[in-house]
């Protein structure tokens, strides 16, 4: 539910980002695209001229392109829609943006909502075997991203819920889904693996955040380590890791990645990033290989 790499930014950017000015709705162009989005949202920073923001993301989708002619985009999290308008501009395709915010809905609609090959669905997801009674709420950060929350257990208002099978029954076009982006501030670890079962027929080329501390407070209940061993069970046993900036770190085994992954319980300052994005191919999907070679040669 944020842009991609959203929650790291350094304290002078911040400083710009959160300047002390009545929000309200603002026109941007961004990379060539125009955009609808609060005042005080980070994305022009992010976006700006020679940064890396969402160029991983752009790679995958336009080596996909040129293989297959085109791409059908799943956003999760889809936020202002700024990752489906990013790829849509580079790539002929389809997209279905999730995004459970009412806040980033409302842009959202504005931003996509009337283009015919991009779909809104305005719900939280969740695995289809998740067993939720509680509550669940929004919660704004500061900079253009927000998160679930858990409240208490029992009956009660709260945000609208869908499964990742039921979203395929809600959209066929989902059937070729080939390329499957999710940035949920905690709960990737909890979906990816639903996501690569729901999906497995079209074996989507898979591209999530990986960042231990937000899945330990988001979902307490996952070790987030145990997603490899599941990911090399549905058969995604090719990986490429990029950092938060989306400086490229290499590709690795999808097996190897547990044990890779234990610097981030280190220091951010030592290791001079936050955390991780990873997009990972099966072993089935000759294209999504050769994708994923493509873009770690750079």
């Amino acid at each position: 539910m944020s842009p991609l790499g959203l929650r790291t930014i350094g304290p002078r950017m911040r400083f710009a980002i959160n300047r002390q000015l009545p929000d309200r709705s603002v026109r941007r162009t961004i990379r060539g695209i125009d955009f609808v989005l609060p005042r005080r949202h980070g994305l022009p920073c992010f976006a700006a001229p020679g940064s890396q923001y969402a160029q991983n993301l752009v790679e995958l989708a336009r080596a996909l392109g040129e293989h297959e002619g085109s791409v059908c985009l799943l956003d999760v999290g889809a936020n202002i829609g700024d990752s489906t308008l990013i790829v849509l501009d580079q790539v002929r395709g389809t997209a279905v943006c999730v995004e459970p915010d009412p806040e980033w809905q409302h842009y959202l609609r504005i931003n996509v909502g009337a283009m015919d090959n991009v779909a809104i669905e305005p719900a939280v997801l969740l695995a289809p075997e998740t067993n939720e009674d509680a509550a669940l709420a929004i919660v704004h950060e500061t900079v253009g991203t927000s998160r679930v929350e858990r409240g208490p257990s029992g009956p009660g208002p709260g945000l609208p819920t869908i499964t990742t099978d039921a979203l395929l029954d809600r959209y066929p076009q989902l059937s070729g889904v080939r390329l499957i982006k999710t940035d949920t501030d905690g709960y990737d670890v909890m979906l990816v693996p639903a996501l690569a079962k729901t999906f497995l027929a079209s074996r989507p080329v898979i591209f999530f955040e990986f960042d231990p501390r937000p899945t330990r407070l988001a979902t307490p209940e996952l070790d987030p380590n145990g997603i490899w061993d599941v990911l090399v069970g549905f058969g995604y046993e090719h990986a490429v890791v990029w950092d938060n900036n989306g400086r490229l770190i290499g590709p690795a085994p999808t097996s190897d990645l547990s044990r890779r992954s234990a610097l981030l319980d280190g220091s951010e300052k030592e290791r001079g990033y936050g955390f991780w994005d990873v997009a990972v191919a099966h072993t089935d999907d000759p294209v999504g290989r050769r994708v994923l070679e493509t873009v770690a040669a750079g």
